[in-house]
């Protein structure tokens, strides 16, 4: 059976406060942060566990629901993943934010560290790159994986793909927000335009307590 709009968010946010309780099991902090690679792979994985539970914004607009995390091949950093796409950042903390009684605005906020570009002569003012990956931290032009051959040998024949090739991006800077699927956030369509990235940890939460304020008093 499927679920209408109105079921679809009250059991989001049921699934979400019981996988926030899941990972504060004694008391919910109205703050935490998590600095260590492990302890972010760890949240994140848990919070892309449940299909349908969040969703994520990029710091160049847009975003998708997070599925999965893991350690990078480089060193330093991580892949976390949304549907069809890998993303490579090298993490600075995690952080979760909280508002007591109101659990659709718990959110999470990953600030990235600065990674260096290996694309050449890349525009000054890019934050990401996407490239082939052929094998763990072997990157080459994406241009390859979208004709799907590295190239051709000394008898004419296409060097094909090997199978363990990717299309990955590269962030070197910016933070991403987490939010339940079915958060009043995602419900305004202009907070797309990556308005996270452009305040800081303290700046985006003052702005959240302020949005809260004007939610409930609109309901």
């Amino acid at each position: 059976m499927k679920l209408d709009r109105g079921d679809f968010e009250t059991e989001n946010l049921i699934v979400w406060e019981k996988t926030i309780g899941e990972l504060f099991p004694v008391a919910i902090p109205n703050k935490c942060i998590w600095k260590d690679v492990d302890g972010i792979v760890s949240v994140l994985n848990k919070l892309g566990s449940i299909d349908n539970l969040n969703h994520t914004l990029f710091p160049v607009g847009g975003g998708h629901d997070l599925v999965g995390a893991k350690k990078s091949s480089e060193r330093g950093c991580i892949e976390f993943n949304t549907p069809h796409s890998i993303r490579i950042v090298k993490p600075k903390l995690l952080e979760f934010n909280y508002f007591p009684n109101n659990i659709e605005w718990a959110y999470f906020r990953l600030e990235t560290a600065a990674l260096k570009p290996i694309t050449p002569d890349i525009e000054p003012f890019s934050i990401k790159e996407k490239l082939t990956e052929i094998e763990p931290g072997h990157y080459v032009e994406k241009e390859v994986w979208e004709k799907g051959y590295l190239g051709y040998d000394e008898k004419g024949s296409r060097i094909l793909l090997p199978k363990s090739a990717r299309l990955v991006s590269r962030y070197f800077k910016g933070s991403f927000v987490i939010f339940a699927k079915s958060s009043p956030y995602h419900k305004n369509h202009v907070t797309y335009d990556a308005r996270h990235d452009k305040m800081n940890s303290k700046k985006f939460r003052q702005y959240i307590e302020k949005c809260i304020i004007k939610f409930n008093e609109e309901n």
